[in-house]
């Protein structure tokens, strides 16, 4: 006969995560974990969108033990989207996302390794941020809304694209905050440093946004209003905060020294000085166009990577795209069942406890749209807050519900609904079928690495390229890699690398052929 403790040891555990901070912290972290786990093994991600590939360079790079790649004798048919090839060949991106894939690759033996846990670190930090300014049962339904959100799972956990990382810096800096305020302690401190070195070494300027809106409220209530001793705001928030800053943007300087030659020179500044043609806001103007080696970086610089930036150049066009940005945004972070938190807007419009989130909010939305795109891992520093509203509304709407008792679980209901839209959203992956560029590269691989020679694939694309199916992506290191890929340029230009080469297996890729395959190269068939 079972005895009682193991016999009720469910209903303690629920206890526990219910009125445990850290169990609560714990239970939503390993939840995350499990799902991203669960999703991965179903089906592997393969990478396909630009960024993705310049973010495992960047972790390949690192597990290669180098800041940098030195460039190599033949980058120009090397070249490719959101990767510098001078000074040094790296990412353009700043090192956050490309730390995490290598710490996957380290942890679990691949990338994608990463971006699972990554998720599951941010889900955790936004529910220990939630309770910093909720009682610790609702910090708690938060963080499992975030745990179960299909966006998250399907863009941030089953891709190498980033976004968990923001959203982990900024629920580490608004969960520090107020923490800070109610009792000055070096841990938080470090804590509020920490989070902002993360959005440094993610997303530099929105984190920038995030870092200077809390400085400020900091500063005033610490500062001006005097709320604690001189001495114990210096001793305890100041110092060990200033000294994590010292040693994180030291850090981020050592990268873009190693990358550009400059430590305050950013890879994505090398970047768009060598290829970039879109603005990076709305009121610049469009620079002169780089002289591009290759038409398919032509053809996306100037055409697709300009098409948002061209739409909002009337007001009409802007409050189109706007529009459809925010909404795209709410679809991310929301969907269908948080979405019925909003009626509670109001309510939470009037709570003075909110005033500065809503502040906060407001700030980052008007500096943001002076940004042409939109993308939900943009929002991600300030989308705790967003967490923070929609659970205050979630609470508002329960309270408001005491005459009719039924209605007060409203909130079981909701988070039943997202667990069934997160098990179709899995049916749906496993039936998925695997076409678009991302698989027949994959197949590719797969193909060239069954066999035991090396191979370099001469890569040709037709006049009609879409420049978002980009096949040229290397390793850091170029001329160790099973498969090099290499763009086609001049027949001259093209012996001199295949002689390079000289003991590689030379294929010819016809990437925008209705079924791309790789047939062996040689001069004749160009």
């Amino acid at each position: 006969m079972p005895n009682s403790s193991s016999q009720h040891w469910l209903p303690r555990l629920a206890h526990c995560v219910l009125h445990s901070r850290t169990a609560a912290v714990c239970a939503v972290g390993a939840l995350s974990l499990m799902i991203g786990t669960l999703f991965v093994l179903v089906r592997f991600p393969q990478p396909g969108a630009h960024d993705e590939f310049s973010y495992l360079l960047a972790a390949d790079t690192f597990l290669e033990g180098r800041l940098a790649n030195p460039p190599h004798p033949f980058w120009q048919h090397f070249e490719t989207i959101h990767v510098i090839q001078q000074p040094t060949y790296a990412s353009k991106y700043q090192p956050g996302q490309g730390l995490l894939l290598a710490l996957g690759t380290l942890l679990g033996g691949f990338p994608a390794a990463g971006a699972v846990i990554g998720t599951a670190l941010a889900t955790a930090a936004v529910c220990w941020m939630l309770g910093g300014w909720l009682p610790n049962r609702w910090a708690l339904v938060g963080g499992l809304f975030v745990a179960l959100n299909q966006s998250i799972v399907l863009n941030w956990t089953l891709s190498y694209w980033g976004g968990s990382l923001p959203l982990l810096g900024g629920a580490l800096m608004f969960g520090a905050m107020p923490r800070l305020l109610r009792s000055p302690r070096a841990r938080d401190a470090i804590l509020l440093a920490g989070g902002a070195i993360v959005l440094a070494a993610t997303r530099p300027y929105e984190g920038f946004l995030v870092g200077i809106v809390i400085s400020i409220a900091l500063a005033w209530q610490l500062f001006v209003e005097q709320r604690f001793p001189w001495r114990t705001t210096l001793q305890k928030i100041v110092l060990p905060a200033t000294l994590v800053l010292a040693v994180g943007l030291a850090g981020l300087a050592t990268y873009n020294n190693a990358t550009t030659g400059s430590p305050f020179t950013l890879p994505y500044s090398v970047h768009e000085a060598t290829y970039g043609y879109s603005p990076l806001f709305l009121w610049q103007s469009t620079p002169e166009e780089p002289a591009y080696r290759h038409e398919a970086l032509r053809e996306y610089q100037t055409g697709w990577g300009i098409q948002d930036y061209e739409q909002q150049r009337t007001l009409s066009g802007f409050f189109r795209a706007k529009v459809a940005g925010l909404r795209n945004l709410g679809s991310f972070y929301l969907g269908g069942p948080l979405a019925i938190s909003l009626l509670a807007i109001p309510w939470t419009l009037k709570n003075r406890h909110l005033r500065f989130v809503w502040i906060t909010l407001a700030v980052f939305l008007l500096a943001e749209l002076a940004v042409p795109w939109m993308y939900p891992h943009y929002y991600a520093p300030i989308a705790p807050l967003l967490f923070l509203i929609v659970v205050e509304g979630l609470r508002y709407l329960r309270a408001s519900m005491h005459q009719y008792p039924k209605m007060r679980c409203v909130v079981p209901i909701l988070l039943v609904w997202q667990v069934a839209l997160l098990g179709l959203l899995l049916g749906e992956y496993v039936g998925w079928q695997a076409d678009g560029t991302r698989w027949e590269r994959a197949r590719v691989v797969a193909q060239l690495k069954a066999t035991p020679e090396k191979d370099l694939v001469m890569v040709r694309y037709g006049s009609d390229h879409d420049p978002n199916a980009e096949w040229v992506y290397n390793r850091a290191d170029i001329d160790a890699a099973d498969i090099v890929w290499a763009r086609e340029m001049s027949p001259q230009d093209d012996r001199r690398l295949v002689g390079f080469f000289g003991d590689r297996k030379v294929w010819l890729l016809e990437a925008d052929a209705p079924e791309p395959a790789v047939v062996p190269y040689d001069d004749s068939n160009r």
